[in-house]
């Protein structure tokens, strides 16, 4: 059975529309995900992470190689998946997600219990999945 991984997240419905067309005319099955819940309230764009571009593992030198004709500019983080070891255990079930440990600075902190809200900021790290390493 073959892996489906997220090869590209999109802050816009509509480039991620457009990059799926391009991909499905070559031949390349791929889908999105969160694309309706972005489109219908734009706010939930960095809650849900933005649309991601899902695609066969098998396929990705394919993609990278359609894009690249397409002049279409691809971080090189984001093209990767696994790119990331976890220094801890060696593992690459590595994920760039938000902190789950000493996730609040202490000025976020004090600011969003002076105004009780929800803190606004919080850090990101890359998150091993196999031994809850951060780093």
């Amino acid at each position: 059975m073959d892996k489906i991984v997220v090869f590209k997240t999109f802050y816009n419905p509509i480039e991620a529309n457009i990059v799926k067309s391009r991909l499905m005319d070559s031949g390349v099955q791929c889908f999105l995900s969160d694309e309706n819940t972005i489109t219908i309230n734009p706010l939930y764009t960095q809650a849900l992470g933005g649309v991601k571009l899902h695609v066969f593992e098998r396929d990705i030198p394919l993609v990278k190689s359609i894009l690249h004709d397409e002049n279409i500019q691809l971080p090189q983080e984001e093209t990767e998946p696994g790119a990331e070891i976890c220094p801890n255990c060696g593992s690459s079930h590595v994920g760039y997600v938000q902190a789950t440990k000493k996730r609040f600075s202490l000025l976020t902190m004090i600011i969003s219990f002076a105004l009780l809200i929800y803190p606004f900021y919080a850090k990101k790290t890359y998150h091993c999945f196999d031994c809850e390493y951060e780093f």
